[in-house]
């Protein structure tokens, strides 16, 4: 810059400033405030932002003030775009003074194009904590919703104001629930109370069907019953539809039943096993004689015993240079439609 000019900026700038002391008859037009400004903003001696209609401007210091007045006044939550038309600045230049404003304090965030800072977020833990009250549980994909907020988001501030602000548990096995420790109480006993009085396998979709208990609360809380020993009793199938509640009496009986039939008879039949309640016949057989030595067929599995009676006789017919039909040693061990399906099939393998 000439040296000219510069003194001629200082003269302008200084003529600017007495104008504003004097009386008023003496200040300046507001044509010639208008040439002050346009040639410090020429030569860059001041930086100003102008309005949306071009006829008005503002500091950059002004406009950051002014972003954090109106989110004052909006109660900690306020969107840019509002911010546009209330203060009459391009967006452009808003979205850098928000982005500058949430760099210098820690407590406001920028969330889907809003200025959320942690004022707003403490009363709405407050609103939350009354609705948790009132209800016994929240979800956040629900308030999500009303709250049009994003899941991590608003996951992250009611975490950091459970104890304090919310009173209430987060569900250990589905993050998005939150509970009250009546509410978790209450449900509890109900679900132990209906529990206990099953005696046979049921299914747990039809328990929770029937009695309308919550859903994510209901399996989180039959399954610590269940591991706890507090119900005797398996769930067959974890949390799918199918899954099963088999009480321990039902068990009892079933294994019980199972080990005397197999002792007298040195067989199983799938069929009577899948009408004792036994979903997976031979799977279970597996599961409940471990060390057993089994042959499974299509229909029924031989366990060792008839085995080795059937053995015993086909090494008397070698032993004897006779023959023997093996049908013959089963006819008192089996049942009919065993040894005209499966039977038939071995003796002729």
């Amino acid at each position: 810059m000439a040296s000219s000019d510069w003194e001629e900026v200082k003269r302008l700038a200084a003529d600017f400033k007495r104008a504003q002391l004097t009386s008023s008859s003496q200040r300046l037009s507001e044509r010639n405030c208008v040439e002050i400004l346009s040639k410090l903003i020429e030569e860059k001696q001041i930086e100003v932002i102008y309005s949306l209609d071009g006829k008005e401007y503002v500091t950059p210091s002004q406009l950051f003030k002014e972003i954090r007045d109106e989110l004052i006044v909006h109660g900690g939550r306020v969107n840019l775009v509002d911010l546009q038309q209330t203060i009459g600045i391009e967006l452009s230049q808003i979205e850098t003074k928000a982005a500058e404003i949430v760099r210098s304090d820690q407590s406001v965030s920028l969330v889907l194009g809003q200025l959320i800072d942690d004022s707003y977020l403490d009363h709405l833990a407050e609103e939350i904590n009354e609705q948790l009250q009132e209800n016994g549980q929240v979800t956040i994909p629900a308030l999500t919703q009303s709250l049009d907020l994003p899941a991590d988001f608003l996951s992250e501030a009611i975490e950091s104001r459970i104890g304090r602000l919310i009173n209430g548990e987060i569900d250990p096995y589905d993050r998005d629930v939150i509970f009250t420790q009546a509410f978790v109480e209450r449900n509890t006993a109900k679900v132990r109370g209906v529990f206990s009085a099953i005696t046979r396998p049921t299914s747990v979709q039809s328990i929770l069907n029937k009695y309308k208990f919550p859903e994510k609360l209901f399996y989180s809380v039959l399954e610590k019953l269940v591991n706890s020993g507090r119900l005797n009793g398996d769930i067959i199938g974890g949390r799918q539809d199918k899954a099963s509640y088999v009480p321990e009496i039902f068990s009892k009986t079933q294994n019980n039943w199972v080990d005397s039939f197999y002792k007298q008879n040195g067989y199983l039949e799938y069929d009577t096993l899948s009408r004792l309640g036994v979903t997976d016949p031979k799977g279970y057989i597996k599961r409940r004689f471990k060390a057993e030595k089994f042959i499974h067929l299509k229909a029924a599995s031989i366990g060792k015993i008839l085995q080795d009676q059937v053995d015993a006789t086909i090494d008397e017919a070698v032993r004897t240079s006779s023959w023997v039909d093996v049908m013959v040693s089963l006819v008192q061990h089996t049942s009919k439609e065993w040894r005209e399906g499966e039977g038939r099939k071995a003796q002729l393998n």
